[in-house]
């Protein structure tokens, strides 16, 4: 087994460790990224291995001890192109801002229903978080688009599904992802998220779903209804029932959150995915009009 740290340049004490480590263990080696994205840590990470099977881990995470063993046991059937599993998904921190950003990141009012997300039945899928290839795969699709800063995955995907492979989804296969801790950088997060799904919209439509693009109808509508609203009064009514039934369907959301992990959070659930949403949607916008392939 071959493990690579692709550093993109970080200023904690990740370096330090991994140098510590790797005098104990001479498969443990340390790659430079410098762009600094996902896309091209994975391809600097394919280039350097040798093996048959290449398993990506991203940061923010830890994982399950039968995370390897049961992607290289699925990867045994040679449909499957991309093998994945469940996030389960904690706040770095305790306090009541990083503890409803880990909630907001599994409702499926909130973020949507990704099966990574809410899934617990083994199934093929559209995508799965990091996942595990077959080397000929990847040979095959090519590597990753290494002007995508964000939104790699979906694009990656989308092509093995086109060249007639399956995306596997098991619920055992367990990472656990933590959220940001603060909820400027979440919604800086879900921002960027939503730009990375407009440079798609325009460049490779097929990997995006239409649960992609409902932040962005719904920020259109809340826009479109506000003009109109100089010149119509009934576009005012219009929208003050649109967000009365947001808001209400936002409210039962977090009420069911609320009773599973704490009343506190229904003060703040509600606020927060709206933020989330517009965050996402206005994204969207932008990088459908400026992102860059």
């Amino acid at each position: 087994m071959e493990i690579f740290i692709v550093d993109g340049g970080s200023v904690d004490n990740t370096i330090n460790i991994v140098k510590e480590i790797a005098h104990k263990y001479d498969n443990i080696k340390t790659l430079f990224n410098e762009k600094k994205i996902q896309s091209c840590a994975f391809n600097i990470g394919v280039e350097n291995s040798t093996c048959p099977i290449i398993i990506r881990l991203d940061a923010h995470s830890t994982y399950h001890p039968e995370y390897i063993r049961l992607i290289v046991s699925h990867l045994a059937d040679k449909k499957y192109g991309n093998v994945g599993g469940r996030w389960i998904i904690k706040p770095q921190r305790k306090g009541l801002i990083p503890e409803a950003n880990a909630i907001a990141n599994q409702m499926r009012f909130a973020i949507g229903g990704a099966d990574f997300r809410v899934g617990s039945e083994l199934k093929e899928v559209e995508t799965v978080p990091f996942g595990g290839f077959r080397r000929e795969v990847i040979e095959e699709i090519g590597e990753m688009n290494p002007n995508l800063p964000r939104g790699e995955d979906n694009e990656y995907n989308a092509r093995i599904i086109k060249a007639g492979y399956k995306i596997l989804f098991n619920p055992n296969i367990i990472a656990t992802y933590y959220a940001r801790p603060d909820l400027t950088s979440f919604l800086h997060q879900m921002y960027a998220n939503g730009f990375s799904i407009g440079v798609l919209l325009r460049c490779y439509r097929q990997s995006v779903g239409l649960r992609h693009i409902v932040p962005l109808i719904f920020f259109l509508s809340i826009i479109i209804l506000l003009v109109l609203g100089v010149f119509l009064r009934v576009a005012w009514w219009i929208l003050i029932c649109e967000l009365a039934l947001y808001f209400l369907c936002s409210l039962v959301a977090s009420i069911i959150e609320a009773n599973k992990y704490g009343w506190r959070f229904l003060m703040i659930l509600p606020w927060e995915i709206f933020l989330v949403h517009i965050s996402y949607g206005w994204g969207i916008l932008v990088g459908l009009f400026k992102g860059r392939y």
